[in-house]
């Protein structure tokens, strides 16, 4: 065991085997999970990062050029209203600033949450903005408390592996009906048959998991340590573990395993074919729920932001150099207008055409 209060470097599961034995062909498929789910986990983490750091970047950097866009907007918009009576616009030409306004106040209001500017919007809309929003009433805000159940940790008597076996049969069944719960309704007739079959292999399945969680469990509970060193090394290990497996996350257990346990060898290299099989189930469907999180971040709604804001540093780098010389641009173009307007209302003819 480490005389660190830190686990070992992050390991990928791996059957390995001496030269003179080749891997069997289902030990080889065991590797090649365990590899794809770790490739898979980078390319989500590093995805998933660049877009954090993109969207601390807008607020340091670009955030403040659009906020003074939209004062200028606002003036801009005030100018209009100020010019709309004037004689010198034809009826036509008072058509379009009406709606010229209207446009712009709604954007500030939707987009941007201005207030101040519904009663502007609405003195030139045909329809008020409370009007023109009603619709929105009817969307149906779901908010799913995505609690994760704990599992206590009171293994008062870890010889007693029933009672163990037994709450974590109930804890878990009682986190796949959650799932089931939040997925309802949205889910095609193909997907729920797909989901009944995997349904009837869980309470198989799921001893692969729950033997790796018990094992770890019990080497590691730090009530059990008398070592103050050892003893926040277990505590901050049981963490990772408990955390792994509230995440149904068999991979990382797997991982876990081979970090805090090499001094018992290499146990995944005695795994029977039974036991094996399991293994390469569970990972098999960890790896397709990876896939469908990768596609979701790839083409869903954060695929645009990724594609405008993201990317390696150098190309992050560029992109924000190019967005910050845009946003300034317009911030110019918007401060021309606004004064060309308040010098001479008779300017707005040139905008409107």
């Amino acid at each position: 065991m480490p005389a660190s209060n830190k686990p070992a470097p992050n390991l990928t599961p791996q059957i390995s085997t001496s030269a003179e034995r080749k891997l069997s062909k289902l030990q080889q498929e065991f590797n090649q999970k365990t590899e794809q789910i770790e490739l898979l986990k980078k390319e989500i983490t590093t995805r998933r990062e660049s877009i954090n750091l993109a969207q601390k970047r807008i607020e340091k950097e670009l955030r403040p050029i659009i906020l003074q866009q939209l004062e200028k907007r606002v003036e801009l918009a005030h100018l209009l209203d100020q010019a709309f009576p004037l004689p010198i616009f034809s009826i036509r030409e008072k058509l379009k600033i009406s709606a010229l306004i209207e446009n712009i106040t709604f954007d500030l209001i939707s987009n941007y949450e201005r207030k101040d500017m519904i009663e502007l919007h609405d003195r030139y809309a045909e329809y008020t903005y409370a009007e023109r929003t009603a619709f929105d009433t009817e969307e149906h805000d779901e908010t799913i408390a995505d609690e994760e159940p704990t599992i206590e940790d009171t293994f008062d008597d870890l010889d007693d592996f029933k009672r163990i076996q037994a709450q974590l049969d109930r804890e878990r069944e009682q986190r796949e009906q959650e799932k089931q719960n939040r997925q309802k309704g949205r889910k095609t007739k193909a997907q729920r048959e797909k989901e009944a079959k995997a349904k009837a292999e869980l309470s198989n399945i799921s001893k692969a998991s729950r033997r790796v969680y018990t094992e770890l469990a019990k080497q590691l509970h730090p009530d059990k340590e008398q070592d103050e060193t050892k003893r926040a090394w277990k505590e901050e290990a049981m963490k990772r573990v408990t955390q792994a497996y509230h995440h149904d996350d068999f991979f990382e257990l797997l991982r876990l395993q081979m970090e805090f346990m090499q001094e018992q060898g290499q146990p995944l290299d005695t795994l029977q074919d039974e036991q094996l099989q399991y293994y390469v189930k569970i990972l098999t469907d960890q790896s397709e729920e990876l896939k469908t999180e990768f596609y979701e971040l790839a083409n869903g709604p954060d695929a645009g932001f990724y594609t405008r804001f993201c990317g390696s540093p150098k190309q992050m780098d560029q992109k924000f150099k190019s967005a910050k010389e845009d946003l300034t641009r317009e911030l110019e173009q918007l401060k021309q207008n606004v004064r060309t307007l308040q010098d001479d209302p008779q300017m707005i003819k040139v905008i409107l055409k």
